[in-house]
């Protein structure tokens, strides 16, 4: 009598335990973003600093908690490579990030430029020297504060562990949706552990202090969007792209928006003029769309755990 066939047997997680696995990942984002900014506070406040090194602490710390346990996850936990969630090498990661960062900045300049020449933004005094020492200040801070353990953990981590049980369309917003919800329990955490630690205490909240919950809410979902989409521009689907597109957002918004020490004098001609930072957000979601739909995906399904 013939000897049966074995049946294949599957290497993909049950789907409950793929959500679980990316709620663990964006709670390891929200988490550590909360902790790290309570304890910048603190330490800005032992410490006595102030400008730059009050904010470079925060951010050194949130990288260091948040990439290192997403790799942990991802290596040891799962048993998964790293190039998985689109940590790819040097060369491709340099290529790709300018990718991501090149379609938002392009985005800005045809909203922005559309909106310079009907009058709604004026451009006034530029300092180069101001300008350059902003420009690289901020990329360090944004990079290690929010662009890196973010992309790594929410569109990296997350973003994979959702695609490899999940039609596409649900892991984009299932990622998106738990990108709101890391950013609303950061300030949850942040608000507790600020109270706990007897420094200058953060409002309770879900959102941070100044900001309507809606429109943040909203703004938050456009941007996640962007950076689920930036995740598949590439042939390689480097985590990257979504830091540069994610480095860029940050830099134009700060440099339009800002109060001063961007080394640009920018005036709107009214709040409504805010509405050009969705829209552009919008451009350069169909733009990394058209992108990913002209690139060759590679199979969302995981490879088998490694030994």
């Amino acid at each position: 009598m013939p000897a049966r066939r074995a049946s294949p047997v599957s290497t993909e997680p049950p789907l409950p335990y793929a959500l679980a696995r990316a709620a663990l990942g964006a709670a390891v984002m929200g988490v550590g973003l909360g902790a790290s900014v309570a304890v910048g506070i603190a330490a800005a406040e032992l410490w006595g600093l102030d400008g730059f090194l009050a904010r470079l602490v925060p951010a050194l710390l949130v990288t260091a908690l948040v990439v290192p346990t997403i790799l942990f996850l991802r290596r040891r936990v799962d048993g998964r490579p790293l190039r998985g969630i689109g940590l790819v090498g040097p060369l491709a990661a340099v290529r790709t990030a300018v990718l991501g960062c090149g379609v938002v900045l392009a985005a800005a300049l045809v909203v922005l430029g559309g909106a310079t020449a009907a009058g709604w933004v004026t451009w006034r005094a530029v300092e180069a020297g101001d300008l350059l020492l902003f420009l690289g200040t901020n990329a360090l801070i944004a990079l290690l504060y929010e662009a890196v353990p973010e992309e790594i953990s929410l569109r990296g981590y997350v973003l994979t562990t959702l695609r490899s049980r999940y039609a596409r369309w649900v892991a984009i917003l299932a990622t998106t949706a738990l990108f709101v919800a890391a950013a609303s329990a950061s300030v949850v955490v942040g608000a507790g552990l600020t109270r706990l630690l007897g420094v200058e205490p953060f409002p309770w909240g879900v959102v941070p202090p100044g900001e309507d919950p809606v429109s943040y809410a909203m703004l938050l979902v456009v941007f996640g969007l962007m950076l689920a989409y930036a995740r598949e521009a590439s042939r390689t689907g480097s985590v990257w792209t979504c830091v540069g597109a994610h480095l860029a957002f940050l830099t134009v918004n700060r440099v339009v928006l800002s109060a001063g020490g961007t080394g640009v004098e920018v005036d709107l001609a009214s709040p409504d003029v805010l509405l050009l930072v969705p829209l552009y957000v919008g451009v350069a979601i169909v733009a990394l769309a058209f992108l990913g739909e002209r690139t060759p995906r590679p199979s969302p399904r995981e490879v088998p755990r490694s030994a």
